[in-house]
Order: C-alpha cells, then sequence, then structure tokens
C-alpha cells in the first residue's frame, strides 16, 4: 500500500510524519547528511511506494529534497499558504512542528501533488549565487539607512563606510561569478541570450529569472506560470453586495516578482510595445500600481512565449 511522507522544514532539524494504511508514525531529525541518513534507516521498506510533501521553505528544505529524489522517492514542494488553507479545512487548531508536518502528509494523501524536478547542478550554482549576491544589496541599503541615521557620529559614519566598500566588492565580485557561470554553459548562455533580447530585461535581472524559474518549458501555458509567480489577479466578488478590488494573488516566488516589477519599471519606458500597452491602461485610468503590475505580468508571458519558441524579441 502507497505510504505518505510530511516533512516539516527548520533551519537544524525537520518533522516527519509518515502515514501508513494502519499506522502513523513520528520522529525528529537533523537538517544535514547524518538526518537524511536515519530518515531513509527510518524508513526502511515503505520507501517502495513512498509519496513525500515540504513546504517551499526559502532554501532549508532544498538539499533533504534532491537527497530523497536522488533515492527514487516522489517528493512534492507545496506553496506554504496551500498548506494552510488544507489545515484550515480540516480545523485545526494546534500549531507544532508534528501537527504541520502531520498536515502536509495528509495534504500529500488528498491532493497527490506534481512531483518536484531538481534543476541542473549549473542552476541550483547559479540561484545560490543571484540569491546571496541580492542578500548582500539588502546589507548595502541597509548601510546606507544607517548611514544617513549616524550622520552626527563621524566615527560611526567611518566604520558604515568601510562595510559599505566591503559590500561593494563582494557584489561585484559575485556577480563577476554570475557571469562566468552563464557563460561558462552554452543553455545557460543560450537561455540568458533569448532574454536579454527584451528590451527592458538586463543581464542581472536575466540571471534571476534564470535561477528561480529554472524550466520556462515546465509550464503548458502562459496562465501556469503567472501564477507559479503570483502575477495572477484574484477577483472579490459574491452576490450582488461584496464587489472588492482586484488584486494580484502574490501566492508565488516574491523574488521573481520583485524583479519584474524593477523590469517593468525600465520596459515601460524602453520597450515599444509595452509602453503602448501601459499608456492604453493609463489612459482607460488604471492607477500607476496597476498599470505597474499588468507590464510586469505582460513581461512574464512574454519571457514565456520567447522561451518557449525559442526565438529573440521581436515587436511584432
Amino acid at each position: 500500500m502507497p505510504a505518505f511522507l510530511g516533512l516539516d522544514i527548520a533551519k537544524h532539524s525537520f518533522d516527519a510524519v509518515l502515514l501508513t494504511e494502519d499506522r502513523q508514525r513520528h520522529h525528529v531529525f537533523d537538517n544535514d547528511q547524518t538526518g537524511f541518513d536515519a530518515l531513509l534507516t527510518w524508513l526502511g521498506a515503505t520507501t517502495a511506494d513512498l509519496r513525500a510533501c515540504m513546504e517551499a521553505t526559502g532554501g532549508y528544505g532544498d538539499d533533504l529534497a534532491l537527497f530523497l529524489h536522488q533515492q527514487g522517492i516522489t517528493i512534492s514542494i507545496i506553496n506554504p499558504l496551500q498548506i494552510k488553507a488544507f489545515g484550515q479545512c480540516e480545523m485545526v487548531r494546534t500549531k507544532t512542528d508534528k501537527v504541520d508536518a502531520g498536515v502536509i502528509a495528509r495534504f500529500c494523501r488528498s491532493q497527490l501533488p506534481a512531483p518536484w524536478q531538481p534543476p541542473s547542478p549549473q542552476t541550483r550554482d547559479l540561484r545560490a549565487l543571484v540569491r546571496r549576491c541580492a542578500a548582500l544589496k539588502e546589507a548595502r541599503a541597509a548601510e546606507l539607512q544607517r548611514r544617513a541615521q549616524e550622520a552626527t557620529s563621524p566615527a560611526a559614519v567611518a566604520s558604515i563606510n568601510r562595510h559599505i566598500a566591503f559590500l561593494d566588492a563582494e557584489i561585484a565580485g559575485v556577480s563577476a561569478d554570475v557571469e562566468r557561470l552563464i557563460g561558462g554553459d552554452a543553455v545557460l548562455k543560450e537561455n540568458h541570450d533569448l532574454l536579454i533580447s527584451i528590451p527592458g530585461i538586463g543581464p542581472q535581472s536575466a540571471a534571476v529569472l534564470l535561477a528561480e524559474i529554472p524550466d520556462f518549458r515546465l509550464f503548458r501555458h502562459n496562465k501556469q506560470i503567472t501564477a507559479f509567480v503570483g502575477l495572477n489577479p484574484q477577483e472579490r466578488q459574491s452576490g450582488s453586495s461584496v464587489r472588492g478590488r482586484t488584486h494580484i494573488s502574490k501566492v508565488g516566488n516574491p523574488r521573481i516578482r520583485a524583479i519584474l516589477y524593477m523590469c517593468a519599471l525600465s520596459a515601460r519606458r524602453h520597450n515599444p510595445t509595452l509602453k503602448t500597452f501601459a499608456d492604453r491602461l493609463k489612459d482607460a485610468g488604471k492607477p500607476p500600481k496597476a498599470v505597474l503590475v499588468a507590464v510586469a505580468r505582460k513581461l512574464l508571458v512574454i519571457a514565456y512565449g520567447i522561451m518557449k519558441t525559442r526565438k529573440p524579441f521581436h515587436p511584432s
């Protein structure tokens, strides 16, 4: 009989709940190779027909997911909001790591979500580098803000300036590593060239898109990829009395949304196709933020089309 494994991931450990036909088992493991090997021993013969699920945790579960996939175990990585909604449907009131792992296991048994496919080693390296670069830039922005607040202390400002100079050097170094990685891989280079053919998407933004969306071909149509990113519109309407404003769902990868929003600012000015599109929305009375979100969504759809057809951008 099939078995279902729910994994609640933390930085240093993870809870595992195993559902079989007649029982439920729970155990806590270290989130490292020793813990992964111990999990495999604990699972025993159930690995022969096992489906595992975990939430997308921003990186804490990546090594475990890859380990399970390499063992031939079907693993799915689920948006946390889906798990939360499922738990609410079950009217789960208690929240502990063990309870959360049980909810994930039951979600896996009920929904049979799509299997996760690991990105290539090169793409995993690229993802690590672009996320590191983003973290360095966030630290630099924080230091710039501190410098403005500490303007009355020359010693503090001098320390901050030294740190900013260090961060600038690190950002330049990591950016160079990204360029070398893309330039040294034929597939990444071809995909990168296709993306930067779109006015509004620069080399760094293209690198982020390639890192966070490893294979555009996995999506069957543009609605799937806009939902994956969280740029799909959500209406709020019920009967004749509830007519809320339409928002984007935001149930998706925030890193891609952030970079596409920045790209939309550039595309709004430099991409003739999207400039015409944005002007039409503006003339229709759409607020500026709604226009930019629409441009970001359109930019994603264009990128999806280019990556599917393997043809560079053309205004027509």
